[in-house]
């Protein structure tokens, strides 16, 4: 009786923990009929019928690729690790393990680990190492171009002077985007530490900062620049951050909108902090809204690069506003023009 009850016991004991894995968990014998698999089993294999256990795993189980690495771990008869993707409404990506049960029930024993995430930030990272690669590229092999034609004696002086000017312009421009890399890197690993402080501060002091440094170059587009915040509106904030951040979307006011027009900064309170950058210009379409975020993405590579920008001016804002804990997002459509809205904890 104890013993049936210390069984029992176990068993319930297993259950529990196998239902509260994340990885998925299944045995299959040597049928290939399913002896047990856990709740994460059943959602990553799309399991959909009741009471599976008992049944083919051929006629439960429709992806493709996991019965291709289910045959092979039968026919090898020893411990197989293979990477997977299963074909969802979205693939996902699985560390696939497999081991061979032996004793009463001979079979396989086979665990599905989530890897989706790692293989999205894989991606991201070789993403970004081809695109640090091709905008460094671009301005290096300019320099060299031009440095090689210089070398040439033949070359007239005015010709001369002129392929040094645009070699400078060239090395500007490749020290930019190293300055805005280190800078994106320092603000990132900022959202994983204490490394800096938040402090109580007025809203409008910063943003008034922010549209002194930017005076000079509004003037020089005609752009008048228009501040509508409540001076009692006070945040959490590192001001040198929060001001970099309104002085790049400020920038991008003024290189992409329309010249003598306004730039309209407009705060509003409710339970966080709305801050609202408003343009009129091109309007964003839908399919860049989300990519205007990313490194190095360009609506229009060729006037990006002839307005002097690094590709990196609203990565560099998202992450500013991630380490405030707040969030920015862009509306743009021809009636209303483009805003750009942070929204703050209060």
């Amino acid at each position: 009786m104890m013993k049936n009850i210390k069984n029992q016991y176990s068993q319930n004991e297993r259950d529990v923990i196998l239902s509260s894995m994340t990885e998925g968990v299944l045995a299959v014998d040597q049928n290939r009929k399913l002896i047990m698999i856990n709740n994460a089993g059943l959602a990553y294999l799309e399991v959909n019928i009741d009471n599976p256990v008992g049944k083919s795993v051929d006629t439960i189980i429709q992806d493709n690729n996991f019965l291709s690495f289910l045959n092979k771990l039968f026919e090898n008869k020893e411990p197989l690790k293979e990477e997977i993707r299963i074909k969802k409404n979205t693939d996902r990506f699985f560390l696939v393990n497999g081991t061979i049960l032996k004793g009463k029930k001979p079979g396989v024993l086979i665990v599905l680990s989530d890897i989706t995430k790692l293989k999205q930030l894989e991606k991201i990272r070789q993403d970004f190492v081809a695109n640090v690669s091709h905008e460094l590229k671009t301005p290096i092999t300019s320099i060299v171009g031009f440095l090689e034609t210089i070398k040439q004696s033949k070359i007239p002086q005015e010709k001369r002077k002129s392929f040094l000017k645009k070699a400078l312009k060239h090395s500007n421009r490749l020290n930019a985007i190293i300055d805005d890399l280190l800078w994106l890197s320092k603000i990132e690993s900022m959202e994983d530490s204490d490394s800096f402080d938040l402090i109580s501060q007025p809203l409008l002091h910063i943003i008034n900062g922010a549209v002194d440094d930017i005076q000079p170059m509004a003037d020089k587009n005609k752009n008048t620049i228009e501040v509508s915040c409540d001076s009692s509106i006070q945040l959490l904030a590192d001001s040198q951050l929060l001001r970099e951040a309104f002085i790049n979307l400020l920038e991008n006011a003024i290189k992409y909108g329309e010249q003598s027009t306004p730039i309209i900064i407009k705060t509003d309170i409710n339970n966080n902090i709305s801050i609202h950058f408003h343009n009129r210009g091109e309007v964003i379409a839908t399919k860049d809204k989300e990519k205007i975020f990313h490194r190095f993405y360009r609506i229009d590579k060729s006037r990006s690069r002839r307005q002097g920008g690094t590709g990196l001016g609203l990565a560099i804002v998202k992450h500013i506003v991630f380490v405030h804990g707040g969030e920015i997002s862009v509306e743009s459509n021809a009636e209303v023009g483009t805003i750009f809205t942070i929204t703050l904890p209060a």
